[in-house]
């Protein structure tokens, strides 16, 4: 039984290193929820400039690993999902390798339902 004990006790360890897989952006900058239900549902441009401004400081860049992001925008079961995707321009196209992406949901109105980081920066492919 103590070698068990040992093999639950360093599984447990190693759970506990892996941490959480989605960890969601909080508050009132990063998903505010201030839009009235009866104000208009956002266009597919509304939507991205709304999201645009919830990004932490710095997202799109510039800096020295990030020239800019993506955004690609859906509209399904009355929501916006807005995956933003950062990217590195090396002549002339966008490298994503490396750089971090992440998800903002939205109702239609603009509320955020969701802000969920992806892949941190490092990150392969």
């Amino acid at each position: 039984m103590h070698g068990a004990a040992v093999v639950l006790v360093a599984l447990a360890a190693a759970l506990a290193h892996a941490g959480p897989v989605e960890v969601y952006r909080e508050g009132p900058e990063l998903c505010p929820r201030n839009v009235p239900r009866t104000a208009p549902v956002l266009t597919e441009r509304q939507a991205i400039e709304r999201s645009r401004t919830m990004l932490p400081a710095g997202f799109c860049g510039p800096g020295f690993f990030v020239t800019g992001c993506d955004a690609e925008p859906e509209f399904a079961l009355d929501a916006w999902r807005i995956y933003f995707h950062q990217y590195h321009e090396r002549a002339g196209a966008k490298d994503r390798g490396g750089l971090a992406h992440t998800y903002i949901i939205l109702d239609p109105v603009g509320n955020c339902l969701a802000n969920i980081p992806g892949t941190e920066f490092g990150a392969p492919h």
